[in-house]
């Protein structure tokens, strides 16, 4: 399978979070509107064993998430929590190479992402009232601005080619991602989809780049935050029961450490029975970056 990346620009703000299991279940629905249901069924038939595609978060742009590791080991100062909690990115080689001293701040980079809640309120325009006792109810929503982001992507060009890839992208970037884009909501640009070239390095030991599913994965040891996904039906299958079962997941950022070297390029597995319609799929699986060997031995 082969690495890429593209820069996004959003045109307007976001009212979901750019977490890759919900990019994948976004793409799915542009593969539909753009090659057809027929090419999105044929893409998914063989997902339970080999994944066509695997998409990671947003990230800063020219940037990675610091792991999820304990303070020791990202050679941190234990005296200076608050700010360890804010040096929350790192550039691809420092973290292949475990130069976590070097991890930036939002600020650092100049990386935007402010979200604020945006109070509004239902109106029933048969009686032009808030509700039946005509009682004012607001309620609040948040939204989420950002700088440019880097999203990246891993395809098997087998089954989908990259040119399908940018289509179906495309076609996201048109119709808007997540909540409310009908109201404008989650729109954005994208730049050319580079190849993205990872150092080779000799490990067990690697990071993951989207929620994802460590079940049964032979591992050894580790590190990881849970992340329990609520979903609902996207399009035309929300008419009718729009929620999913929730699902636990370990979050982004995960470190995980096999038993024996390997040259893995992602981890996980596809996740279903989560939801009335038999046919919809959630990615479990997530990219794998391989970073150094850390000395677990004290844990």
């Amino acid at each position: 399978m082969t690495l890429y990346k593209t820069t996004i620009t959003p045109i307007s703000n976001f009212a979901t979070s750019l977490k890759g299991d919900t990019l994948f279940g976004q793409m799915c629905w542009a593969i539909r509107y753009t090659l057809g249901e027929a090419k999105l069924e044929e893409l998914l038939s063989s997902y339970d064993e080999s994944p066509f595609l695997i998409v990671s978060d947003g990230f800063a742009k020219n940037h990675l998430p610091k792991p999820t590791l304990p303070s020791y080991l990202l050679n941190e100062n234990l005296e200076n929590k608050k700010e360890n909690r804010k040096k929350i990115w790192l550039s691809l080689s420092d973290l292949q190479n475990l130069n976590f001293i070097n991890a930036k701040t939002d600020l650092e980079i100049n990386n935007i992402k402010n979200r604020s809640l945006v109070v509004k309120n239902s109106i029933n325009y048969k009686t032009f009232m808030t509700d039946n006792s005509g009682v004012f109810a607001p309620y609040s929503e948040e939204e989420i601005s950002l700088s440019k982001t880097d999203i990246y992507f891993l395809l098997d060009k087998t089954k989908f080619s990259l040119e399908e890839l940018q289509k179906s992208f495309l076609t996201l970037s048109k119709i808007g991602y997540g909540k409310n884009s009908s109201i404008g909501k989650g729109f954005f640009e994208f730049e050319e989809f580079k190849e993205v070239k990872i150092e080779n390095i000799s490990t067990n030991i690697f990071m993951t780049l989207s929620p994802s599913s460590l079940e049964n994965q032979d591992l050894k040891e580790c590190f990881y935050e849970p992340f329990t996904r609520f979903g609902k039906h996207g399009a035309m299958l929300s008419n009718s029961n729009p929620f999913k079962k929730p699902i636990l997941l370990a979050n982004t950022g995960s470190v995980v450490m096999f038993e024996r070297k390997e040259n893995k390029q992602y981890i996980g597995k596809s996740i279903k029975g989560h939801s009335s319609f038999d046919k919809t799929v959630h990615q479990g699986y997530s990219i794998l970056i391989p970073i150094k060997e850390l000395n677990f031995e004290n844990i």
